[in-house]
Parts: structure tokens; sequence; C-alpha cells
């Protein structure tokens, strides 16, 4: 099982990015991939991979 599958109330979206032209990376500002963004519901907390990974990790610890 994923780290994302055993945190509850964590949900991951996957977002196809065909080319850098496509209007979900221009909408969005995607300049590289992978681009994880972590939400707490309302707002977004974090932008950083490796933040949002370390989060990710910590809340799974406990």
């Amino acid at each position: 099982m994923g780290l994302v599958q055993r945190l509850d109330g964590v949900r991951l979206r996957r977002i196809d990015v065909p080319d850098w032209d496509c209007a979900v990376a221009r909408s969005h500002s995607i300049r590289s991939l992978p681009t994880l963004w972590l939400y707490d519901g309302k707002r977004r907390l974090s932008g950083d991979v490796r933040d949002v990974m370390t989060r990710l990790l910590e809340r799974a610890r406990g």
C-alpha cells in the first residue's frame, strides 16, 4: 500500500499534462513534472515537492 493510501483524509489527484502548451499546464502555471501541491481543504499549504513529501511522511509517522 502506498503512502497516500495509508493516510486517512489524504487524496491524490493525477492530472495528465501531455504537453507544456495544454490548457491545464497554462492555467495552473505548471512548468515541471512532477508537480505536487498540498492543500488543507481551503488553501494551498505547499507547492514544493520536497516539502509536500516531508509533510506527508511526518503525518504517516504520527
